[in-house]
């Protein structure tokens, strides 16, 4: 593997020599369809229509509804407070949000959290595959690539949200989208991202891996394959930290998960503002 700076991710994201890591594929309904039925993964003809379908289902949402839905979900979720923000909020409020504009609100949001924390390595274990499974039948059954395109932006959103929102609040400043900006620009929870090469390219011989680290002018990502989600993923944030405000500030050190590539606080208890 060899490593990039931030400063050159706006190029090498768009380097044609520089792919996503293949995904393994696998039997209708798995996580192995599931990676090698999405946009993330793929290149060509298959990136671009798979991509122009997650942004038109993106491109029919509300922003102001994704905000205010967000928020009442997390001013509820708050209602059983003391609570862990990272459990009970960081990451379903936005799942659950998410699955409502597209049309599956009773879906359930651990499915999405068993799914996500096997995406990007595609290490699949029997309860993934069972997850995959739930979320097919959350969208009408059928496991073909409108179907994966649903449940992708699900699952693509789920931990990345979740490190924003999180990050933002243990930062101990203010919660409003002039601070969701900032955190963005100033510690982006989306540390690196990974590429393969197709070709002999810097220095790479095919099937080499490139880490090429994010900051802050690209928390999103660049290239053909940035996050096409950036505004809903920001208007949901929004909402949950405008609810937030109702909790008293967290106290004490924040533990970090262990993840190389996205800074994601382990737990955050917060007690309501008396």
């Amino acid at each position: 593997m060899i490593s990039f700076g931030p400063d050159r991710a706006p190029e090498l994201l768009a380097h044609p020599g520089l792919v996503p890591p293949p995904a393994e594929s696998g039997p209708p309904g798995t996580l192995g369809w599931l990676r090698t039925s999405v946009a993330r993964f793929a290149t060509g003809g298959d990136h671009a229509r798979r991509r122009t379908q997650a942004a038109d289902l993106l491109a029919a949402m509300d922003l102001d509804v994704l905000r205010l839905r967000a928020e009442v979900l997390a001013c509820i979720a708050l209602e059983d407070a003391p609570l862990d923000v990272m459990d009970r909020i960081a990451r379903d409020v936005p799942v659950r949000t998410l699955a409502e504009a597209l049309g599956a609100p009773g879906l359930d949001p651990a499915a999405v959290r068993t799914v996500a924390a096997a995406y990007l390595t595609g290490d699949a274990a029997p309860e993934t595959d069972a997850a995959v499974a739930a979320l097919v039948a959350a969208f009408g059954g059928v496991p073909d690539e409108p179907t994966a395109a649903r449940i992708g932006l699900l699952v693509q959103a789920c931990e990345a949200t979740a490190a924003l929102i999180g990050n933002t609040l243990a930062a101990g400043g203010g919660l409003d989208p002039a601070d969701l900006a900032a955190q963005l620009r100033d510690d982006p929870p989306v540390k690196a991202t990974t590429r393969t090469a197709a070709t002999e390219t810097e220095g790479l011989r095919p099937g080499g891996t490139a880490r090429i680290e994010l900051d802050g002018t690209a928390p999103f990502g660049a290239g053909p394959h940035a996050c096409p989600g950036r505004d809903q993923a920001l208007a949901i944030a929004t909402g949950v930290c405008e609810a937030l405000k109702r909790v008293a500030p967290p106290t004490g050190p924040i533990a970090y998960e262990p993840r190389p590539n996205l800074r994601i606080p382990a737990s955050i208890h917060v007690r309501m503002d008396p």
